[in-house]
């Protein structure tokens, strides 16, 4: 069997640490099981562990259990991606209703799948958002005075490190690998938000204007973060 790498699974419920786990081995990963958040506690202090993770699936429960059967599920830090910056964060949850979704994913989480679903479905979709985020290629993407670190997921302007938010990281980089091009709105709700093409624009608004900000993405300094109004982003390069 491959050996994938090491996933993280944090569940509250043993019978769903159980389930998860077993996907992950059948898909080729080895799982660790965490009861709780503890986690980045514990990545933080074992160095070899810290650097073969390559996500972490959470298990994400807001049905009501049985009395007597401990909490029903926890949720996302909103700490933990930035502690956790060069991994990957899958959140799997038994609610699919957009709010629940939408809150699971602005919280940091890369992906949001259904808990319920038969458990062969769950492993395609496992397996296709973890190989989707595996290694790069080429670890340092430079563009002028901008560099990304892609395995410390981390920016850099004229040498010095930009302090952003794992989303706005991610829209920063997507924008950077598609330079000069019109990147449209539909286009970046799936790949950065994973989110229907259709859903409202907010959110790509305000991430892209404080994007814009950090990283000077303006003509007197070398770049130029263009919005074009209901349809997108393009980001050029001015000399």
């Amino acid at each position: 069997m491959s050996d994938n790498g090491e996933v993280l699974v944090v569940a509250t419920r043993q019978a769903d640490a159980i389930r998860l786990c077993d996907i992950l081995c059948l898909a080729g990963y080895r799982p660790h099981w965490c009861p709780d958040f503890s986690c980045s506690e514990r990545l933080q202090s074992n160095g070899k562990l810290a650097t073969s993770i390559v996500a972490i699936v959470l298990c994400h429960r807001v049905q009501a259990q049985p009395t007597g059967t401990g909490p029903s599920g926890i949720n996302l830090p909103s700490e933990l991606p930035n502690q956790l910056r060069c991994r990957r964060i899958i959140a799997v949850s038994d609610c699919t209703a957009e709010q629940t979704v939408v809150s699971l994913l602005d919280d940091g989480a890369h992906h949001c799948f259904n808990l319920l679903e038969s458990s062969s479905v769950l492993q395609v979709r496992l397996e296709a958002a973890l190989r989707h985020h595996g290694r790069p290629i080429n670890d340092i993407l430079t563009s002028g005075n901008i560099s990304f670190d892609l395995l410390k997921r981390r920016v850099t302007h004229s040498g010095f490190v930009v302090d952003l938010s794992p989303k706005e990281y991610e829209l920063a980089y997507y924008l950077f690998s598609n330079r000069d091009r019109l990147v449209e709105n539909g286009e970046l709700l799936t790949s950065i938000w994973s989110l229907p093409a259709g859903m409202e624009t907010r959110r790509i608004d305000t991430a892209a204007c404080r994007v814009r900000k950090k990283l000077k993405l303006t003509a007197e300094h070398g770049w130029e973060l263009k919005r074009q109004r209901r349809l997108g982003y393009r980001l050029v390069r001015t000399h």
